[in-house]
């Protein structure tokens, strides 16, 4: 395992990347919040949880038993699988939301 810096940084990475996609998908990510290993305790963890939830509101998707060589290792490159994993999450929550009248897409410039 490596070192407890590298792990925090893995950790950051990983939540990074979820705004990245959020942002490659247009959605306003200031309207989300995201936490990895909600529930699990101090790390390092092997498999991960992710929740990706709406603010002000009860929304929220989550995914366990993420493993761990899916989050970027100081690479910048980001894992397919993870991509795909949270592509899928945000496209969930952004139906979601649309049912109870949050928008989390960005308007379209004019």
């Amino acid at each position: 395992m490596a070192s407890a810096e590298n792990y925090e940084l893995v950790m950051r990475d990983a939540k990074e990347t979820v705004f990245i996609i959020a942002t490659r998908r247009g959605i306003d990510t200031t309207l989300i919040d995201v936490e990895i290993d909600a529930g699990l305790g101090p790390g390092p963890h092997q498999q991960h949880v992710l929740v990706i939830s709406v603010r002000g509101a009860p929304l929220c998707a989550i995914e366990r038993n993420i493993a761990h060589h899916w989050l970027a290792d100081g690479t910048g490159c980001i894992h397919d699988r993870f991509s795909m994993l949270v592509a899928a999450l945000l496209t969930n929550l952004t139906a979601d939301a649309e049912k109870v009248g949050r928008k989390l897409l960005v308007a379209a410039r004019r």
